[in-house]
């Protein structure tokens, strides 16, 4: 093809023709121009389409995530729950209330041992900014995903773990100061260590008042800072599968 073009240029120049040659020449320039555009345009397109692509399965992987640790805090509240209802069969027994010994143990390690932790997963969305949360087209989307991750969850996660955790070492430094311990062996651990749960400790030291709202007290503030946190997160994942349909 570059020969023909060539050899027709080099007869018009042969033939004196120096308009013609002239006005072809410059629309051969004008053709590769256009060839060039055409070439930029798909090249274009491509990468376009590969932004798309990776910014899908960033969001989808995002959307996954939520999905995952929804399922995890909804099971934390269930927890909760649970860990409510054996504070208040302790409270009931506190008050003067009579119990069967093995179901007040079973209650009694409940709420000792009893808490949560909430461990958010942020790898996708670190991912994805790591390489520049511009590659989120969607800019109302962008902003939502990154004030989800960067203040809103952020502010829950900590004060959930940083209260809780601090309501745990008082809990068990109580424990400790009230009941007698029993080290036993165990297959597992090596050894284990059990409280011997004294019904006259219950109703009559006072510490075991403090024990209480200690389990007991932080619970309805982590309820309701989880059940927001679920609330956010679910409208988060309902926007990000609203931008997945759009495909």
């Amino acid at each position: 093809m570059i020969k023909f073009f060539r050899k027709i240029r080099q007869q018009l120049l042969v033939e004196n023709k120096f308009r013609k040659y002239l006005a072809y020449a410059i629309g051969e320039i004008v053709l590769v121009v256009i060839g060039i555009l055409i070439a930029l345009q798909i090249n274009n397109k491509n990468q376009e389409r590969i932004n798309r692509d990776y910014e899908l399965t960033m969001l989808n992987e995002i959307k996954e995530a939520l999905d995952k640790d929804i399922y995890n805090m909804e099971g934390g509240i269930k927890n909760l729950e649970e860990l409510k209802q054996s504070v208040i069969v302790l409270t009931t027994v506190r008050n003067g209330s009579t119990y069967p010994h093995d179901s007040l143990v079973y209650h009694f390690n409940n709420v000792r041992q009893g808490g949560i932790a909430l461990a958010i997963n942020y790898s996708p969305y670190e991912s994805i900014k790591s390489t520049g949360l511009d590659k989120i087209s969607n800019s109302e989307l962008r902003n939502s995903i990154t004030d989800l991750y960067e203040v809103k969850l952020k502010a829950v996660e900590f004060w959930v773990n940083e209260f809780i955790r601090r309501k745990l070492y008082e809990k068990n430094d109580l424990v400790a100061a009230i009941f007698e311990k029993e080290i036993i062996p165990d297959t597992t651990d090596g050894i284990k260590v059990e409280y011997i749960i004294n019904h006259e400790l219950i109703y009559t030291n006072d510490q075991f008042d403090d024990f209480l709202v200690a389990s007991g007290g932080y619970i309805p503030i982590a309820v309701r800072n989880i059940s927001y946190a679920i609330k956010e997160m679910k409208s988060q994942a309902k926007e990000i599968t609203s931008e997945l349909e759009k495909n």
